[in-house]
C-alpha cells in the first residue's frame, strides 16, 4: 500500500514536465542495465543498444503492457531486473513508465554501446631496419618486450609436416622427408615452401576447401533442386591453380562476372523466406563478412546490437543487388520506405542508383577493390595468419573493427600484399618462412592473448581423410561424381579435370599407331549372357606380368549393371552405369612383374550381363576375353595377388563390343582411350560424409569463416565406431599387409607415413603384442587405429 502511494505520489510529480531522455533516463539505464543488456551482451535476448531494439521489450505510449515495466517492477526475485544488486527505486521506476508512456524518446543516432570502428584508409608503416624476415623485424620489440623466447626453432621433421599440411594440406611423403632432413643447405626450408607453392594442383585442391568455405560454395544440396543455386567450383579451382591476383578474385565474385556469378546469386530457399534472407541480403551479408570483415546479419533485421550497422546500411547494400526496389523490412515486417542504394562505406564512392544491375555490381567492385579501401587487404592476411599460425593478428576473424595485437604487422601485411600485385602465394611464402612461423607451437592460454609461437592446429575434415588416404592407398572415387545438372557445366571432377586439361603441359607428338588396336570383347561367367542372366555376382581375375613401370595406362571398362575394379588388391575404380564407361589410368596401381586385375561385377536385375574392358600398357594391351577367370562364389581375399584360383573356370565371350543391347563399339574400338579420369582425388572434392561431417566440415548453406576446433561427442563416436572409418582402416590393413608383410618393417614405414618419425621403444613393443609375427588385417586396422587416434596425428604442430 505504502509503496503503491509513493508510486502515485511520484507520478503526480512528473506530470508537470517530460520525461528527458539525455538527463533522466539514459544516465539510469546505463548505471542498471547495460551491464548486460548493452554492446555484445543481450542476455535473454534484450539489448537496450538502440531503440529499435530496446522496444522489442518496451511498447510507446502502454507502459502497462510493456515487457521492461514489467521486468522491474517484478516482484519475483528470479524475474526482476537488475537481477544483480538493489532493485529500482520507486523514483526511478516512476521515470521509465513515464518516458514509455510518453512514447519513449531518444536521441536521434544514440547508441549505449561505444562501436569501436577501425580506419578504413591504408596506413603505411616504417619497416625496421635488417635482413631478416620482415615479420621478424616488426615483431621483434613485440617478443623482446613481453620477453618470450625465440633463440629455439622446430626441428626439420616438425617443420616440414607443418608447412606440408598447411601449405598443401598433406602429410609430407616419407622419401621426400628423409631427403630434406638429410639435405645440409642452409635455405632448405624456404626452397621447400617454394617447391610446395609450385605445385599448382595440390595447392589449389588444398585452398578449395577454405574458399567453399569462405565462399558458400556447395556441391549438392539446398537450392540445386530448382536450379536456384550455382556453383563455382570451375572458377574457383581455375583461380586457385593460376594463382589469380586477389583484387582480380574479389573482382570476378563481387562483379558476378562469368562461372563467378553464383557467389552473389545465393540460395533461392524453398517455401517461405524470411525478408533477412532474400538473395540480395544474402549477397550483402556475404560480401561485407567476407571481404570487409563485418557482420551485417542481426543489421538485415533490425539495427544490429553487436556493432554499430543500422538496418538501412543493410538494405541499403543489398539494394545494389537488386533488379527492382527494394523495402525495407524491419523484423520481417514491411515499413513502407525503399531502400536508398550505397556502399556500407560510402566514403570509398558512389553507386549510380540508375545503372542496371551488372554496371552497378562492378561498381560495387572497384569501389571494395580500390587502393584506398584499405580494409580489404587486412581482412585477407589476417585470414592467411590465423589459417597458418592459429590465431588471427585479429579476432574474432569476421570482426575487423577489434584492435589488433600487432598493428604494424597487420597493416605492414595489407600494404605488402597491395606492392606485390595481391599474390596470396606471396603472403604465404613470407609468413611461413619466417621464425614467428617457425617456433615452437604454444597454447594461447587464458586472458589477454600475447602471440608466442603458432597455436596448435586440429587436422580439419578434408586433410584428415587425405592422411588416411596417404596411409591406404585409396583415395576419392572420382566415378562417384555425377553431373549436377544438364548445364554445361558437370560435377565438381568433372570442373576440376577441366581445369587441369587446360593448364598441363602439352604432350609430345607420338607417332600415329599402325593397324587397328586389338578390340576387347563381353565376357561373363556365361555365355549367352547377353540375352539373360539372372540376379547375380560374379568374380574375375587377370593375372598380367609387366617389364618395367608405367607411366601411363589409359584404359576403358564397363558392366551391366555395376563394377569394382581391383588391382593387386587395391580398389580402384567403380562404375554403375554401363551406358557410360568409365575411364581412367592404372599406371599408378601397377609395378614392374605380376600383377593382378580383379572385378566384381554385378547384374542387379534379371537380363543381359555383361563386362568389358580395354588398357593399354605401354606395347601391350589388356582386353576382356576368354583368358579371365571367373566364379560366383565369394572367396576371402579372393582379389589379392597371392589368392589361389582353384576351382575358378574360364570367361564366357558373348560377343564384340558393338552388340546388342550394348552398341558401344564407337568407345571401345576407338584407337585411343582418351579422357582418362583423374586420380588422387582429394576429400575436398567429395561428396559430405558421415567422418567428414562430424570433423566439421560444413554444408555450406552459410558462410563458414572459422571452423570450429572444440571436440564433440558426435566426433568421438563417430572415431571409436563410425563405419567410414572403419572401413577406410580395412582397406588400409590390406595395403600394408601385402606391401610389408613383414611386422618390423610395417611398423617403422607406417610411422614414418604418419608421424613422420620412426616409434619409440614403447610403441615398437606395443606393435609387436598387436601383430605378432604374421599380422592379421584386424590387428593391422588396429594398430593404425591406435596411429590415428593419437593428437601427434591430429595436431599440426
Amino acid at each position: 500500500m505504502r509503496i503503491g502511494i509513493a508510486m502515485m505520489w511520484v507520478l503526480a510529480a512528473w506530470t508537470s514536465h517530460a520525461v528527458d531522455f539525455q538527463k533522466d533516463i539514459q544516465p539510469l539505464l546505463k548505471n542498471k542495465c547495460s551491464r548486460c543488456h548493452s554492446g555484445h551482451e543481450a542476455k535473454g535476448g534484450f539489448s537496450i543498444n538502440t531503440r529499435t531494439t530496446l522496444l522489442d521489450g518496451a511498447k510507446p505510449g502502454d507502459s502497462a503492457v510493456s515487457l521492461l515495466y514489467q521486468l522491474i517492477t517484478s516482484k519475483d526475485p528470479d524475474e526482476r531486473m537488475p537481477s544483480k544488486g538493489e532493485p529500482l527505486t520507486v523514483e526511478e521506476i516512476a521515470l521509465i513508465k513515464t518516458w514509455i508512456d510518453e512514447g519513449i524518446a531518444w536521441t536521434e543516432g544514440y547508441n549505449f554501446a561505444n562501436w569501436r570502428r577501425a580506419p578504413l584508409a591504408p596506413r603505411a608503416v616504417t619497416l625496421p631496419a635488417g635482413k631478416s624476415n620482415p615479420i621478424d623485424r616488426l615483431l621483434a620489440d613485440y617478443l623482446k618486450e613481453l620477453q618470450v623466447p625465440t633463440e629455439t626453432l622446430v626441428d626439420d621433421r616438425t617443420y616440414a609436416r607443418r608447412v606440408w599440411l598447411d601449405l598443401v594440406g598433406l602429410l609430407p611423403p616419407v622419401d621426400e622427408l628423409k631427403k630434406f632432413v638429410a639435405d645440409p643447405a642452409p635455405n632448405k626450408r624456404a626452397a621447400l615452401v617454394d617447391r610446395l607453392l609450385e605445385d599448382n594442383r595440390a595447392y589449389a585442391d588444398h585452398w578449395m576447401s577454405f574458399w567453399n568455405d569462405h565462399l558458400r560454395n556447395a556441391y549438392f544440396g539446398p537450392g540445386f533442386i530448382d536450379n536456384g543455386r550455382a556453383q563455382i567450383t570451375a572458377w574457383l579451382y581455375r583461380a586457385l591453380y593460376t594463382n589469380k591476383p586477389y583484387d582480380q578474385f574479389v573482382s570476378e565474385l563481387v562483379g558476378g562476372q562469368g562461372d563467378a556469378a553464383g557467389f552473389v546469386k545465393g540460395i533461392k530457399w524453398r517455401g517461405a523466406v524470411n525478408a533477412s534472407q532474400r538473395r540480395e541480403m544474402q549477397a550483402a551479408q556475404n560480401v561485407a563478412q567476407v571481404f570487409m570483415g563485418t557482420n551485417l546479419k542481426c543489421a538485415s533485421c533490425h539495427n544490429s546490437f553487436v556493432n554499430y550497422w543500422k538496418l538501412e546500411d543493410a538494405y541499403s547494400l543489398a539494394a545494389i543487388f537488386a533488379d527492382n526496389s527494394l523495402e525495407l523490412h524491419r523484423c520481417d515486417k514491411p515499413t513502407g520506405k525503399p531502400a536508398q542504394m550505397r556502399f556500407i562505406f560510402p566514403e570509398l564512392g558512389r553507386i549510380d542508383a540508375k545503372a542496371p544491375t551488372a554496371q552497378r555490381l562492378q561498381q560495387l567492385a572497384t569501389l571494395i577493390t580500390a587502393e584506398p579501401n584499405g580494409r580489404l587487404r587486412r581482412v585477407i592476411v589476417n585470414r592467411l595468419w590465423a589459417r597458418l599460425l592459429g590465431r588471427g593478428l585479429v579476432e574474432p576473424l569476421d570482426d575487423l573493427d577489434q584492435p589488433a595485437w600487432n598493428a604494424d604487422l597487420l597493416d605492414w601485411l595489407a600494404g605488402d600484399l597491395a606492392a606485390n600485385k595481391h599474390d596470396l602465394k606471396h603472403t604465404l611464402r613470407l609468413i611461413c618462412t619466417s621464425r614467428a612461423y617457425q617456433l615452437p607451437s604454444r597454447e594461447a592460454g587464458e586472458g589477454a592473448f600475447v602471440f608466442r609461437g603458432p597455436v596448435p592446429k586440429r587436422l580439419q575434415a578434408e586433410q584428415f581423410v587425405d592422411a588416411l588416404s596417404a596411409l591406404s592407398g585409396q583415395w576419392q572415387n572420382s566415378r562417384a561424381f555425377q553431373r549436377l545438372d544438364g548445364r554445361k557445366q558437370g560435377g565438381q571432377i568433372g570442373a576440376v579435370n577441366g581445369v587441369l586439361a587446360e593448364h598441363a603441359p602439352k604432350p609430345k607428338p607420338t607417332p600415329p599407331a599402325t593397324g587397328k588396336p586389338p578390340a576387347p570383347v563381353w565376357i561373363w561367367d556365361q555365355r549367352n549372357a547377353a540375352t539373360f542372366a539372372p540376379l547375380e555376382t560374379i568374380y574375375l581375375r587377370k593375372t598380367i606380368t609387366l617389364k618395367e613401370a608405367l607411366k601411363s595406362a589409359p584404359s576403358i571398362a564397363t558392366c551391366d549393371n555395376e563394377f569394382t575394379l581391383f588391382v593387386n588388391g587395391r580398389r580402384v575404380i567403380e562404375g554403375k552405369n554401363w551406358a557410360t564407361p568409365a575411364k581412367f589410368n592404372i599406371a599408378e596401381h601397377l609395378r614392374p612383374g605380376r600383377n593382378v586385375i580383379a572385378v566384381q561385377a554385378t547384374n542387379i536385375a534379371a537380363g543381359a550381363a555383361g563386362f568389358i574392358l580395354r588398357a593399354k600398357l605401354g606395347d601391350t594391351w589388356l582386353l576382356s576375353d576368354d583368358t579371365w577367370l571367373v566364379t560366383k562364389q565369394k572367396h576371402a581375399n579372393w582379389h589379392t595377388p597371392n589368392f589361389e584360383t582353384q576351382g575358378w573356370k574360364h570367361a564366357a565371350i558373348s560377343g564384340a563390343a558393338s552388340r546388342a543391347p550394348w552398341n558401344l563399339g564407337a568407345a571401345f574400338d576407338a584407337p585411343t582411350v582418351v579422357g582418362a579420369e583423374l586420380t588422387e582425388v582429394r576429400a575436398v572434392l567429395s561428396r559430405l560424409d558421415p567422418l567428414q561431417l562430424a570433423l566439421g566440415r560444413p554444408n555450406r548453406d552459410q558462410i563458414v569463416t572459422t571452423r570450429d576446433t572444440l571436440p564433440t561427442l558426435l566426433q568421438a563416436l563417430e572415431l571409436t565406431n563410425g563405419t567410414t572409418l572403419d572401413n577406410t582402416l580395412k582397406a588400409a590393413a590390406t595395403k600394408w599387409i601385402q606391401d610389408e608383410p613383414n611386422p618390423v618393417t610395417m611398423t617403422n614405414v607406417i610411422y614414418q607415413t604418419a608421424l613422420g618419425r620412426l616409434p619409440n621403444r614403447a610403441e615398437r613393443e606395443i606393435a609387436q603384442d598387436l601383430l605378432g609375427d604374421k599380422p592379421t588385417a584386424e590387428s593391422t586396422a588396429d594398430l593404425l587405429w591406435i596411429i590415428v587416434m593419437l593428437p601427434e596425428f591430429q595436431l599440426i604442430r
